[in-house]
C-alpha cells in the first residue's frame, strides 16, 4: 500500500458484508462524502 496524499471524511476498514454495506448505506445519504474502503485482500 503506498500512501495518496489524499484526505477522507470516513476510512471504512474491512471490504466484507458489514464494511461493503456500511460504505454504500453512508454515500447513499450523504452524496458529497469522500469515502475511501480498505481492504487487505485482492478482491472483494
Amino acid at each position: 500500500m503506498t500512501a495518496t496524499g489524499e484526505n477522507f471524511d470516513v476510512v471504512v476498514i474491512g471490504g466484507g458484508i458489514v464494511g461493503t454495506a456500511t460504505a454504500l448505506a453512508l454515500t447513499a445519504t450523504h452524496p458529497g462524502l469522500k469515502l475511501a474502503l480498505l481492504e487487505k485482500e485482492a478482491h472483494l
